[in-house]
């Protein structure tokens, strides 16, 4: 009869106890769940040393679920009981999402900048950059070969903030590097406006092999509509330019060979120099040899082989206003 009279109170116990045990089953399976997640780590371009996170998809959607199921948690009447260790996983879950995202940062810009900063041209154009670069990239693939060894995400935290610090830091590095670069672009495209004219990416795959001027090849037609490519000199000749040829493969020679040596946008700008003043030359040349009457001085014919198609149309023209 004791317990009858008491059945407001031992039903208030219940409630509360079932409600603690379910919190403390939520907790037990997001503790469970952490415990076996680890990173997919893949080599770096087939490297055996060099390594880059796999697929995160998974780990932010459970992460982002298990944040929401603390808080909701938190906000529970029977939290009491189990109210300190959800507060440690979403303090430890909050410094985990944080450390992800500077993490994903990090990679990246690494990747990106680790391309650009292989080719010893650019080391060479951009030392105090370099010297950067060189600092992020040891601690980077410091991280990524503690993350190989030991893939599980929770080891990511349990030393604190000590990687979250460490790819913070880089991001600033990082981001100053960019900043630099896009400078170091933008003084390029200043001294050789058509480079306006292609990407960052083929921006910088020329610079970064500025000892090799055909390496311009793949990239002239977005600096200069109708060139397909210049004509190079070979063996000890190597260096210099001759000619340049259209899409459709008309050959156009050069009045005087352009060098190619030095910065890639001063000996490009000589080459769009030497491209008016060719075309020029070979207007001037058409014009004094155009055909003057019916019986023809010059074959009409042989007088539209012997010039560029450029030059041969704007003397026809002019022929046609007189």
């Amino acid at each position: 009869a004791g317990v009858f009279e008491h059945k407001d109170l031992v039903s208030d116990v219940s409630g509360s106890a079932s409600g603690e045990a379910q919190l403390e089953n939520s907790l037990a399976k997001i503790r469970t769940e952490w415990e076996t997640t680890e990173f997919t780590v893949k080599p770096y371009r087939e490297s055996t040393s060099v390594f880059v996170l796999g697929g995160l998809d998974d780990i932010f959607m459970q992460l982002e679920d298990n944040q929401v199921t603390l808080q909701t948690m938190l906000g529970s009447r029977f939290i009491a009981g189990v109210k300190a260790e959800v507060e440690t996983w979403d303090k430890k879950l909050g410094m985990l999402s944080d450390t992800l995202d500077e993490w994903v940062s990090c990679q990246r810009q690494w990747m990106y900048l680790e391309n650009i900063f292989s080719a010893e041209d650019i080391q060479r154009q951009l030392p105090a950059e370099a010297s950067k670069f060189a600092s992020v990239d040891k601690r980077w693939k410091d991280a990524m070969t503690r993350t190989h060894g030991n893939p599980r995400v929770l080891a990511a935290v349990e030393s604190g903030d000590e990687m979250l610090i460490t790819f913070q830091s880089c991001n600033t590095l990082l981001e100053e590097i960019q900043k630099s670069l896009d400078e170091y672009l933008e003084t390029k495209r200043a001294a050789f406006p058509r480079f306006y004219f292609l990407s960052d990416d083929d921006l910088l795959a020329i610079l970064s092999q500025t000892r090799e001027p055909t390496a311009v090849q793949p990239h002239l037609q977005g600096c200069f509509d109708a060139m397909a490519s210049l004509e190079f000199g070979k063996d000890d000749q190597a260096a210099e330019m001759f000619g340049m040829v259209s899409a459709e493969s008309e050959r156009v020679s050069f009045v005087a060979p352009v060098s190619a040596t030095g910065n890639v946008e001063n000996w490009l700008s000589d080459v769009e120099t030497m491209m008016r003043t060719t075309l020029y030359e070979n207007t001037k040349s058409a014009l004094l040899s155009y055909p003057k009457d019916e019986a023809g001085q010059i074959d009409r014919g042989s007088w539209l082989f012997s010039f560029a198609s450029q030059p041969i149309t704007v003397v026809d023209q002019i022929m046609w206003t007189q």
